[in-house]
Parts: structure tokens; sequence; C-alpha cells
């Protein structure tokens, strides 16, 4: 009985020590959380301006902005496998209803 409970005790301390010891990448410094990561695709030219960005199935809005160049979307909290939906307004006024498939859905990488 007593080996027993000096067995379970071991176990435990082995437990708790790896627990410690093991870093997980939320505790990172390096590692940026889900809801801070953006994601980004690119457009087929460059536009002036981009309306009503949402998911496609919900019509949720997605907070997203245009580059400066105006050759790529880029999304805050876009949540990955959906499509998504937008207005486009290009420099010579014309406007267009486009939709993206999460294939063409990458996530921004930050060099440091």
């Amino acid at each position: 009985m007593n080996s027993y409970r000096s067995i379970v005790i071991f176990v435990l301390l082995v437990f708790a020590c790896s627990r410690l010891q093991g870093q997980t990448l939320k505790q990172d410094s390096m590692f940026v959380p889900d809801q801070l990561r953006q994601y980004q695709f690119q457009l087929e030219e460059p536009a002036e301006s981009i309306e009503n960005l949402r998911y496609e199935k919900s019509g949720e809005p997605i907070k997203g902005q245009l580059s400066p160049d105006g050759k790529k979307v880029v999304m805050d909290n876009y949540k990955k496998g959906q499509r998504v939906k937008f207005g486009v307004v290009y420099s010579n006024g014309k406007t267009e209803e486009l939709s993206k498939s999460p294939c063409f859905i990458d996530p921004v990488s930050y060099e440091l």
C-alpha cells in the first residue's frame, strides 16, 4: 500500500514538473494568437476601395482593408475555410461584386 502511494506521488510529481517545463504556443512570445492573425488575398487588378466585405454564406461582416498599393485585401479575424464576398471599386469608377474561395486566402506573414 505504501509503495502504491509512492508511485502515485512520483507520477503526479513528474506530470506537474513536465507541465511547468513544457512551453505551449500560446506562451511563446513569438506566437501571434488566432484572434490577432490577419489573412489576405490578391485582387486581379489594383482597386481604389472595397465595400461590404462579408462571409458569403452567413453575410456576417469582416473587418478588412485594402493594401496601400490596391492589390491585396487584408482581413482581421477571418474564420478559415469560408468564402468571402465583397464589392470593389476601380480607379476608373467601375464597380464589381466579387467572391474569393478559401483556397486563395492566405495568412499574412510577418518578417522579423
